[in-house]
């Protein structure tokens, strides 16, 4: 079995995000009022190279991102940051490994977060496995419709080990 870090751009949020003061909406507000950024934070996929199969967890984040000064979410626009180049997409260096999109068996979101299901896109096909909760959010909300079928995505199963 074979694992590989695969860096997909970088994300930038708000230190109160992280230091997370407060309780309830007064700490969801603080974000807003905070004017002190993290320094950039790599963001990551996962690949393994798993007897079963190539299985994908995370997927990163799209070059798509970029675009988020121009979304009418408050958070999106004004309170994270994305820097990624259409190559540091999971698709493209998927293809440098010599793996393309039919070869992933299967993809595992381990939350939905921007930086987490960016990269979606590219496997449009590929199973996917999340926790029970998200799995209902992909099958009706096509805000996190980023496959063309959302019925594929399940609760998690335990993958074998080898």
């Amino acid at each position: 079995m074979k694992i590989h870090a695969i860096q997909t751009g970088s994300v930038r949020i708000k230190t109160a995000q992280v230091e997370g003061q407060g309780h309830g909406l007064s700490r969801r507000l603080a974000i807003f009022a905070d004017r002190d950024w993290t320094d950039w934070l790599p963001t990551y996929a996962w690949v393994i190279d798993h007897p079963e199969g190539i299985i994908v967890v995370d997927t990163g984040q799209g070059a798509h991102l970029l675009e988020s000064d121009k979304s009418l979410h408050p958070y999106i626009r004004w309170e994270v940051a994305f820097r990624i180049e259409r190559e540091q997409e999971i698709g493209p260096q998927l293809r440098a490994l010599g793996i393309g999109p039919r070869d992933v068996k299967r993809v595992v979101l381990t939350h939905l977060h921007m930086d987490h299901d960016g990269g979606l896109a590219h496997f449009p096909n590929t199973e996917g496995e999340c926790s029970a909760g998200y799995a209902a959010i992909f099958r009706s909300d096509g805000r996190h419709g980023s496959t063309q079928n959302r019925s594929i995505w399940r609760p998690n199963r335990p993958v074998p080990s080898p």
